[in-house]
C-alpha cells in the first residue's frame, strides 16, 4: 500500500493507478480505502473475471497498460514497478 501511495503521488498528473480487490473481503474495502487514506480508483473483482483474464496469482501483482490500452507489463515485482513507469512513459 505504501509504495502505491508513492506511485499515486509521483505520477498522478501521468499515470491512472487501479486498485483492483480479489472477490473475497471486497465489501470491507471501501471502510478500509477511508481509514487507509487510499487515493487512487478502486474497484471490486467481485466475480473473480479481472483475476482471471490477468492471470493473477499473487497479491499485489502490478500490471502495466500503455496509453493504446495494450497490457504491456505483466506480474511486475514491487522493485521493478517504477521502471517500468518510466519506460513507459518515455515512449
Amino acid at each position: 500500500m505504501p509504495h502505491l501511495k508513492e506511485l499515486h503521488q509521483k505520477y498522478e498528473d501521468r499515470v491512472v493507478i487501479i486498485g483492483v480487490h480479489s472477490r473475497n473481503g471486497g465489501d470491507k474495502m471501501p471502510a478500509f480505502a477511508k481509514k487507509e487514506g487510499i487515493p487512487y480508483l478502486l474497484a471490486h473483482d467481485s466475480e473473480g473475471k479481472t483475476q482471471a483474464a490477468f492471470g493473477a496469482d499473487s497479491f499485489p501483482d502490478y500490471y502495466l497498460v500503455d496509453k493504446k490500452g495494450n497490457l504491456r507489463f505483466a506480474d511486475l515485482a514491487n522493485r521493478e514497478v517504477d521502471r517500468a513507469i518510466e519506460f513507459l512513459l518515455s515512449e
